[in-house]
């Protein structure tokens, strides 16, 4: 009886210990060990084409497992031959085979100087689509009989089977990884928004009490014209509670909004020119003196312009937005009004400062988000959410542009007084209105 294992058998048992390899780095060295056991060879090569179909096939070529070969000895000028016949084998999608590769008609030094002899490569084809190819190589004549050659292309599309459903497997093990780790990252963000809501509401409820204490106490020092505390004092104490007034306010309108309550109003005709001019120069004072150099600050609001809004909520806009563009921006900040439409208009705040980018423009406005969480500017990312609720509270829209190195454009919409139609003067007013006679 021959001692000669049945090809057949050793196929299929090749096979089966391909099939029950998962990972895809191990079963791609797997079935390069086999192949080479299995065919006699003396090296060998198993290469994956890059998905990027817009590169060069030469480019593609990714050497994902050897036997007894270096990864870099595919790109020495030595290799051209057994390059050139693994790039036709891709190109063309048939075996190629060589006998005898020291005899062929100008043999490569590659050829020569490793004394190669016999060459064989196999596509890896699934459904058409060609993964990569199986190269083999050895010193000896004619190394790889018929059934050798007629056995391979059964393994190697067994292998590519296999190796499509590794890469498979790995996209979705590494999908269902980034679905948990963005389930993590969500309940994560979900219980520091819940703790800072927490800590807000607790927060500005206590400091409320005694940031009053403290405005009555400065209202009853400037009350007194016998002894006045220095002018220059007293105008850095205001600014610096109206600023922690505002923050309580801010803190305080965050907590109330995120159980869901609305927002009291106000309503009444505003002269945006004045309240504009008293945030700016309350920005500018709660600058430190070594910063009131970099900034200019331009009141570009028309004389006389009412909006019909709410004075306190207003305020706490405009005041977070010059904050921002003073923390992020630089150089000019301006404010101007822009025309609107249906009785309403835009009110803008510019700066020169480095722009904000493209991909964080439409979060800017969410609660708690910041472009650069680990930046040294500190704050809450509460400013510009809250600056979102009260527009939209009073019946507007905010909006923002801004280009690399060009500075932001915050905007929001108010509307403008109603007209009222002039009634005809009643007869008690014409009469008033007579000249007296001499």
């Amino acid at each position: 009886m021959s001692s000669t294992v049945d090809p057949i058998l050793r196929l299929l048992e090749v096979t089966r210990s391909i099939t029950g390899v998962l990972d895809l780095d191990q079963l791609l060295q797997h079935i390069l060990n086999q192949a080479v056991e299995m065919m006699k060879a003396e090296r060998g090569y198993l290469l994956l084409l890059d998905p990027d179909t817009s590169l060069p096939m030469d480019q593609r070529l990714q050497v994902r497992a050897s036997y007894r070969l270096g990864a870099e000895e595919l790109l020495e000028e030595d290799f051209s031959v057994s390059r050139t016949a693994i790039l036709k084998v891709l190109s063309g999608g048939s075996t190629h085979h060589s006998q005898d590769a020291l005899r062929e008609p100008n043999p490569s030094h590659s050829v020569e100087m490793f004394g190669l002899r016999s060459i064989l490569c196999e596509p890896l084809v699934v459904q058409d689509r060609m993964q990569g190819v199986l190269y083999l190589d050895s010193r000896i004549i004619n190394r790889f009989s018929p059934w050798c050659r007629e056995v391979l292309p059964s393994l190697a599309s067994q292998a590519a089977i296999c190796i499509e459903n590794a890469k498979l497997l790995n996209q979705r093990e590494m999908a269902m990884r980034a679905q948990y780790e963005d389930q993590v990252r969500a309940l994560e963000m979900e219980a520091w928004k819940n703790a800072m809501a927490a800590f807000v509401s607790i927060a500005s409820h206590d400091l409320k009490g005694p940031l009053t204490v403290l405005q009555n106490g400065l209202a009853l020092l400037n009350r007194r014209p016998d002894n006045p505390p220095p002018r220059d004092l007293l105008k850095d104490m205001e600014v610096s509670l109206l600023r922690a007034r505002r923050l309580v306010e801010d803190y305080l309108d965050a907590a109330a909004l995120q159980q869901g309550q609305t927002l009291s109003l106000r309503w009444e005709d505003i002269d945006l020119h004045e309240m504009v001019q008293r945030e700016l120069s309350q920005v500018e004072a709660n600058l430190h003196i070594k910063k009131r150099d970099l900034y200019r600050f331009i009141n570009a609001v028309p004389p006389g312009t009412l909006v019909h809004a709410d004075d306190m909520r207003l305020r706490q806009v405009l005041g977070n937005l010059l904050e921002n563009a003073v923390k992020y921006g630089r150089g000019t900040i301006t404010v101007r009004l822009q025309p609107g439409q249906e009785g309403k208009a835009w009110i803008e705040v510019s700066d020169e400062g480095p722009g904000i980018p493209a991909e964080s423009q439409d979060r800017l406005f969410d609660r708690y988000f910041r472009t650069e969480p680990n930046s040294a500017v500190r704050g809450t990312g509460l400013g510009l959410w809250i600056v979102r609720q009260i527009v939209e509270a009073l019946g507007g829209e905010v909006a923002v542009s801004s280009q690399p190195n060009q500075g932001a454009r915050f905007s929001f919409s108010l509307s403008l007084p109603p007209v009222r139609p002039e009634l005809p003067a009643t007869p008690a007013q014409l009469d008033h209105a007579r000249p007296v006679s001499a």
